[in-house]
């Protein structure tokens, strides 16, 4: 009767070990996943961050006329840009884009901007 005990007893240790390491191991995994998806939350931000400073330094290069856009030029402006004749300005529309990527993360900003100018003949000099 003693050696049926002991075996009982071993045995059942056995499965609450196995048990305690199942619940363990799945535990260990649950915070390795945890950790990459919040390594993966900061590279995305940081992704975001280094691209929307690229992008101001992009625009900041367009103000100096130094930097290279898609350029769209239209002979008068549209009336909400027009400050008194369409006659007398030009609008020239520049979009600027910047993309960066990284392993599975992408992010891109886009700005279209307008530039007003006067045309070259377009008036008598007299607003």
């Amino acid at each position: 009767m003693m050696s049926g005990s002991k075996g009982f007893i071993l045995i059942t240790t056995l499965i609450l070990m196995l048990v305690l390491s199942c619940i363990s191991l799945s535990m260990l995994v649950q915070t390795q996943l945890s950790q990459k998806l919040a390594g993966s939350a900061t590279l995305a931000f940081q992704l975001k961050q280094q691209t929307q400073s690229k992008h101001l330094q992009e625009l900041k290069q367009l103000q100096q006329s130094t930097a290279e856009s898609d350029r769209y030029s239209i002979g008068p402006c549209p009336a909400h840009y027009a400050a008194w004749t369409e006659l007398t300005f030009r609008c020239e529309w520049y979009q600027v884009q910047t993309s960066q990527r990284h392993a599975q993360h992408h992010h891109t900003v886009t700005s279209v901007l307008v530039r007003q100018s006067l045309s070259e003949g377009g008036g008598d000099g007299v607003l």
